[in-house]
């Protein structure tokens, strides 16, 4: 049984859990009325919170940071746009920014997580 000190020291891991369960709830819906289309951008759309999100606040027990969060909602973002495009049969180069974003903003989150600059912005 959890504890609630448990799911207050966990809350990130539960939170992105949640936004998986969201995902793949909405994806499976979404398809069920597409009228037999299917894209693998919304098939896998849970696999970025999962393993962008959870996976990560499980390994490290704490949140990863804004940045991080950030860079996986616009990176989930950008899936759900081009799996919507995809079911509707057509294409755009919106996407492309939302993966560009997305990426630049894990790896800025990745640079200042290994360079220790985090610790500095969350004191100042």
């Amino acid at each position: 049984m959890l504890s609630v000190s448990d799911i207050k020291q966990n809350r990130p891991v539960w939170t992105w859990l949640m936004i998986t369960l969201f995902c793949a709830v909405f994806a499976m819906v979404y398809e069920y009325f597409s009228f037999g289309v299917y894209s693998y951008h919304m098939i896998f759309l849970f696999a970025w919170p999962l393993f962008l999100g959870a996976l990560p606040c499980f390994l490290l027990k704490r949140d990863i940071g804004r940045l991080w969060n950030d860079g996986v909602l616009l990176t989930t973002a950008g899936s759900l746009l081009a799996g919507i495009f995809e079911i509707y049969g057509t294409a755009s180069t919106l996407t492309i920014w939302f993966w560009a974003a997305g990426g630049l903003l894990l790896v800025m989150a990745a640079v200042f997580e290994l360079t220790g600059k985090h610790r500095e912005l969350h004191t100042q």
